[in-house]
């Protein structure tokens, strides 16, 4: 499915009978595929939250769920089919009854909607549906996954709210060898047992979900301004940044030993790069270069050797973005380390691992995407004369 990316967050430009095709395949697949339904809420929390935002974009589906989202789009060119939650997990019901797939529930032990009402509704509307429904706490570890081992679901519905129960599909999927889809369903089930009445067609059909949740439950007003209001602003402020270079840094860090450190990055796409970050506010190259270095690497006993203001520039697929950034501009900072190697502390929510290599090995150890900034910088260390390259 094509793409679009709102916020950082990659969302399936699909049409229903789309969505429809992949929970048929994903029932008969050979492995468990998470379905993720990112609404504004979801991706303005997934601005502070990075292992919320990996979460996103790792799924095997983003269903844009909220009508800011649609507007969101627009401002790109793109007009994009949003799929309410709900639908979808009626969906998924549905078809799991047709096709007598086990289904299991984590229900929120706190939420509105109690084990015994979500079985009882489901009973009535879904006679024929093997199902097993359990509560636990909003944040369990998903530690205890036994009783859903025993009952061997092809399907699991979690009821956290985000981001808990997206995080916990993530923990808990590959335990489930019999598991082929799973998705978060927020309050959905709240609307099945009457807890909550859902909008009116008019109103889901004209975006006005959000004026009728404030209508009958006004004391969620910060949430809703949230969703609509500093959504929209931050959405055009993005659209706005698309049009330029996002201002960064590169750190090449070197030892007496012309030695240079790497950082294996987080992601889809695995490899090596040097420490890199964008300049924040109103800090100076200077001042992001060593804040970064500090962030990415823990490296205290460090020294800027040169500097070469916006050395590279490069644009960003379509697909990825930082920031809503058309690309990157790079300012490179020579830096001189003179301690232990070991004792390097990565950023566990950017980086996996580490390594020191030989300077003449730069581009080969790197990833490809470095490949020509690389040999650039190499060239340009040659002119700082107190490391001797």
């Amino acid at each position: 499915m094509k793409k679009i990316n709102i916020l950082g967050v990659n969302l399936a430009i699909a049409k229903k009978t789309e969505i429809h095709n992949f929970i048929r395949a994903a029932l008969f697949g050979h492995r468990a595929r998470q379905i993720v339904t990112p609404n504004p809420e979801f991706l303005l929390a997934a601005q502070k939250d990075k292992a919320f935002w990996r979460v996103l974009n790792n799924a095997d589906l983003a269903v844009p769920d909220g009508f800011g989202l649609k507007c969101a789009a627009w401002l790109k060119g793109v007009n994009l089919t949003r799929f309410p939650g709900s639908d979808l997990m009626l969906e998924i019901l549905k078809l799991a009854e047709a096709q007598k797939a086990r289904v299991a529930i984590v229900n929120r032990q706190d939420g509105l909607s109690s084990e015994q009402a979500i079985r009882q509704v489901l009973r009535q509307r879904f006679p024929k549906l093997n199902f097993v429904i359990k509560s636990l706490p909003k944040k369990d570890s998903a530690d205890d996954a036994q009783w859903l081992k025993n009952f061997g679901p092809k399907i699991l519905l979690v009821n956290f709210g985000a981001p808990e129960q997206d995080k916990f599909i993530v923990n808990i999927k590959d335990q489930l060898p019999s598991l082929k889809l799973a998705m978060g369903v927020g309050g959905s089930f709240d609307f099945l047992t009457n807890k909550r009445v859902r909008a009116p067609k008019l109103f889901r059909a004209l975006g006005l979900e959000w004026l009728w949740r404030l209508l009958i439950q006004p004391k969620r007003i910060k949430r809703i301004f949230n969703a609509v209001i500093i959504f929209s602003l931050t959405a055009a402020v993005w659209r706005i940044r698309s049009f330029f270079y996002r201002p960064s840094i590169v750190a090449m860090i070197i030892t007496p030993q012309k030695e240079v450190l790497l950082l294996n990055r987080l992601g889809p796409r695995d490899y090596w790069g040097l420490p890199q970050g964008g300049i924040d506010g109103l800090e100076s190259a200077e001042q992001a270069a060593k804040r970064e270095t500090f962030e990415e690497t823990g490296l205290k006993n460090i020294k800027i050797l040169a500097s070469f203001k916006n050395i590279f520039k490069y644009r960003w697929p379509s697909s990825y973005t930082n920031s809503g950034y058309k690309g990157e501009k790079q300012t490179l900072f020579i830096i001189s380390y003179n301690g232990p190697l070991l004792v390097v502390k990565v950023s566990p929510d950017e980086h996996k691992a580490y390594k020191w290599v030989r300077l003449d090995r730069l581009a080969a150890e790197s990833g490809k995407v470095h490949e020509t900034a690389y040999k650039l910088f190499l060239e340009k260390l040659k002119t700082v004369k107190d490391i001797g390259y």
